[in-house]
């Protein structure tokens, strides 16, 4: 791996990360928060949507740890460049959904490769904040990744009336168009940073090795991790099956897009200020807050009798995962050395991914089995494990790069 000797400090490194979280995040909303839609569209049930999703999720748990792992090693490509291939793939992907209609093995399996590289990218762009961080230039995580909510919440409005106007099939249509903006923003980092002297980055110590070994040399770190795939299962079921959610209480697709909108628009203000928050709070005790807002939000949510309840219950994700997201990009970077930094944030997103995995499999079989109701309970019990985890186990994992910076 290696970083630009710069002493550049202005604001065009944090404004260049914004337009790409901007951008993502888009993408995030079109492409997996409008799957059922797309996939309903196109004749499949939930229970296939669910499994569909879990091989995505599955796929992208194998992924992310060779790429960390390359990623925290290679001295041949930088970050961008490594991010440049990932989206280029992403690119080609969606714009072979474009053409494909109906349910078919051929939709299934690019619908499920699309969601692999849509996850893959994102432990390697939490990690490129840093890298900027390195290469000299005033970053704030937070403010980057409240543009990428403000991107979710516009998508979420602009596509829920679209995708209810013109069909499903601008699901993939938008995912192309603003997945293409981030692969142009990455092509040129060249123009927005010209390349100087490059130097390896410098390690204090050697890599621990894979992610295996990584998970042992870091116990605490790893069960908090696993606490954040508890917590996280809820987002990926409100995201994924919001539309069904609605439906049980009289909603359709466009209040699905009202719903993911407003979610969207609450996170702004909590990811845009988290830097200021992170002054007086550690990042453990910001996972800590983060845990009890899921709780909040999802014993609500269970209770939920009319649209108004569920869209009062979307409230609190500024209090769950608006606050879990940057706290836990901050804990990973807090708790683990240089040497392993993208693994820390890959095995961190990937339990986020395995909730993903675990949402899409009991997803799909608890609504098509069981109901609503019982997946509403299940999200509240999940979220209960979470939060005790992250209690028992945050501060000790807080507690490990001061021991090898001591």
């Amino acid at each position: 791996m290696v970083v630009y000797n710069s002493t550049m400090k202005n604001q065009k490194g944090q404004i260049y990360y914004s337009l790409i979280h901007f951008f993502y995040w888009m993408a995030q909303a079109s492409l997996c928060s409008f799957c059922s839609a797309f996939l309903l569209g196109n004749g499949y049930s939930s229970s296939e949507i669910g499994l569909i999703l879990a091989l995505g999720s599955a796929g992208s748990i194998l992924l992310e740890p060779v790429l960390a792992d390359y990623a925290d090693h290679s001295e041949k490509m930088t970050l961008p460049e490594i991010l440049r291939i990932i989206t280029g793939i992403y690119l080609l992907i969606t714009g072979l959904l474009i053409v494909l209609s109906g349910k078919s093995i051929f939709l299934t399996v690019f619908y499920v490769l699309v969601n692999v590289v849509h996850s893959a990218l994102v432990p390697v762009l939490n990690e490129l904040n840093f890298y900027l961080e390195a290469s000299g230039c005033e970053m704030n995580f937070g403010v980057a990744r409240a543009l990428g909510s403000l991107g979710y919440s516009v998508m979420s409005a602009v596509a829920g009336t679209i995708v209810e106007l013109y069909g499903v099939r601008m699901v993939p249509i938008l995912t192309m168009i603003v997945i293409a903006a981030v692969f142009i923003l990455l092509c040129l980092y060249e123009v927005f940073f010209k390349k100087g002297t490059l130097k390896p980055k410098e390690k204090k110590q050697e890599s621990t090795g894979g992610m295996i070994a990584f998970m042992k040399a870091n116990p605490a770190f790893t069960i908090v991790s696993l606490g954040g795939l508890f917590l996280t299962f809820n987002t990926i079921i409100t995201a994924n099956y919001l539309l069904q959610i609605l439906q049980n209480v009289g909603g359709d697709t466009s209040d699905m897009g009202l719903g993911l909108a407003l979610a969207g628009a609450v996170e702004i203000p909590v990811m845009f200020l988290y830097h200021r928050y992170s002054r007086r709070f550690s990042s453990a005790a910001m996972l800590k807050a983060s845990a009890i807002g899921y709780i909040l939000k999802h014993v609500i949510l269970l209770f939920s009798t009319n649209y108004a309840m569920v869209m009062f219950s979307q409230l609190f994700q500024m209090v769950s995962f608006a606050l879990y997201l940057p706290a836990s990009v901050a804990y990973a970077h807090d708790c683990i050395p240089a040497q392993d930094s993208v693994k820390g944030q890959a095995l961190m997103h990937a339990m986020q991914t395995g909730a993903g995995l675990f949402a899409s499999i009991a997803g799909g079989f608890v609504i098509d089995q069981l109901g609503i109701k019982a997946l509403l309970i299940l999200c509240v019990v999940m979220a209960g494990i979470g939060t005790v985890l992250v209690f028992l186990f945050a501060d000790q994992g807080g507690k490990r790069k001061e021991a090898l910076n001591g």
